[in-house]
């Protein structure tokens, strides 16, 4: 029989684990926060300050659970020497027992200090937050020095804490069309100091990076499309006991946030990987066999959907609408140009013999089978990557930016459930049947319905984060932020539910 102490010994190491694992995650900033002159704080609750909206007097602070029947934060005042939540007056710098509390409720807050009363509306959210604060304003390019605070929940043996990560970080404003929205999207890349050198951290349990993105979800009225669409991706490959990826996830991951810049609230936001070489554990290879990354950026000309071949590369990191990502320090346009070459000009015998030692058919299947699925209109021509291992001939197709997808356009407006997306390549592939396409087309699709494209299967994460949004306000909260921006979440839900059941029947009989 194991004995009290070997328990006692057991959970010390436990606690102690739990403490390390905290202090490696939690960054500091390198400077005093004094040098940035931060504006006021109004109140901290064990040690991690609520953000503040100064122009609607609110602040939100994020809560280990939905409901603390008996919450006794350590209270910490900031600008203030007299605070009081619903009546109940605090005591600086000692535990308060502020009683039931929930998240999206109103709690109303009087502080007073020397100059003044001021009375703010506290809300408690379930959701992580991202407060920006910089000195300047945030331009389309080059990125611009921040101070970056994010409030998250991390579970420590059973007891969920609220903690800050600060960091420097540069910001732009990032996009082409949704750079024109009133609600902006950011990139965001973490910095050591104010020289800009880099920094890598595992943002919200995602993997190590410096660069990320603020995305706004401004033309998704149900805020999760690119979200869901890149969790199904990642069924699809997580399932496979071999993959061509050197990577248990070839795909970004993003985590809901509620941002703030400069005290002004701005709403619901994806913060989310980028889709970089680090993504995907790529390296640099040997001279003539280097790993490379290219994406698919503009719909004009042919070149993307390889219908044309219209000019050699030059020494540019632009050729005919395709972008070099990786490596950025040298041009590397063979291993592309040897691909569009094959699929625009060999002859039908050549492209069926050659064609699969320069593209992998198999994650051409699984890519051909997913945007369809979702029938995702600017992913077939635009908005994908192509990407190389070392000493590796064979390309891999990755997708991106997907939120005009699963019932919507790029610009937002509902889209038919009926249509197969094509480009030349996947033309050629099929017309000609090159090793059994069609045949590994229909068996995949088999296969995916019985799992991961089952109807419930495909809905069930969407109807967990429309619960998640509604629960924490964080839907309110948007529509009340943004000028004319009115979701209704259920109603999109339901859209969402009877679209992707057509399509799924639709697809059955095409892939049967």
């Amino acid at each position: 029989m194991i004995g009290h102490g070997y328990h006692k010994w057991i959970l010390i190491l436990l606690v102690l684990t739990g403490v390390l694992l905290r202090s490696c995650y939690k960054e500091e900033v390198i400077e005093e926060p004094e040098e940035w002159n931060l504006p006021e704080r109004v109140v901290a609750f064990d040690q991690v300050y609520a953000f503040t909206d100064m122009e609607e007097h609110m602040l939100l602070y994020t809560l280990p659970s939905d409901t603390i029947i008996s919450f006794t934060p350590h209270v910490r005042f900031g600008n203030y020497y007299s605070i009081s939540i619903n009546g109940i007056e605090l005591r600086d710098g000692e535990e308060n027992d502020l009683e039931e509390v929930v998240v999206n409720h109103p709690y109303t807050v009087v502080a007073q200090n020397s100059e003044g009363r001021n009375t703010f509306q506290l809300y408690f959210t379930n959701l992580p937050m991202v407060h920006i604060y910089t000195e300047t304003e945030i331009p389309d390019e080059p990125k611009v020095i921040s101070r970056a605070e994010i409030q998250y929940v991390i579970d420590y043996i059973g007891e969920p804490q609220t903690l800050l990560f600060q960091t420097f970080a540069g910001i732009e404003i990032r996009g082409r069309t949704s750079a024109q929205h009133e609600k902006k999207s950011y990139g965001l890349e973490l910095w050591e100091n104010r020289n800009g050198s880099d920094h890598s951290a595992p943002l919200l349990g995602m993997r190590y990076g410096e660069d990320w993105i603020l995305d706004a979800m401004y033309i998704d009225p149900l805020r999760m499309r690119n979200k869901l669409s890149f969790e199904i991706w990642e069924k699809m490959w997580s399932g496979k006991s071999e993959t061509p990826w050197r990577t248990v996830n070839p795909g970004i991951r993003s985590e809901y946030v509620e941002l703030f810049i400069n005290q002004r609230y701005m709403g619901l936001y994806s913060l989310s990987e980028r889709l970089d070489e680090t993504l995907i554990n790529l390296s640099a290879g040997r001279p003539g066999a280097e790993s490379v990354i290219y994406k698919a950026i503009s719909w004009e000309g042919g070149s993307t959907a390889f219908q044309t071949y219209n000019s050699e590369p030059e020494e540019s990191m632009i050729w005919e609408g395709w972008e070099q990502v990786y490596p950025d320090h040298l041009f590397c346009w063979e291993p592309l140009a040897e691909l569009r070459k094959m699929v625009v000009l060999d002859e039908n015998e050549l492209f069926t013999e050659k064609i699969d030692s320069l593209i992998d058919l198999e994650c051409a299947a699984d890519y051909y089978l997913f945007i369809n699925l979702l029938l995702a209109h600017d992913n077939i021509i635009k908005n994908y990557y192509l990407a190389r291992y070392p000493d590796e001939s064979r390309f891999l197709i990755l997708p991106w930016d997907m939120e005009g997808s699963l019932g919507i356009m790029w610009n937002g407006r509902d889209y038919k459930t009926e249509g197969i997306l094509e480009n030349n390549l996947y033309n050629r592939l099929r017309e000609l049947d090159v090793e059994g396409f069609n045949d590994l087309l229909e068996n995949r699709w088999n296969s995916y319905r019985e799992s991961i494209f089952l109807l419930d299967s495909l809905l069930a994460p969407a109807r967990r984060y429309t619960g998640l949004l509604k629960r924490s306000g964080a839907i309110e909260r948007e529509n009340g932020r943004w000028q004319g921006v009115e979701i209704d979440i259920d109603y999109e839900l339901l859209y969402l539910s009877q679209w992707t059941t057509l399509r799924l029947a639709y697809l059955d009989q095409v892939f049967d």
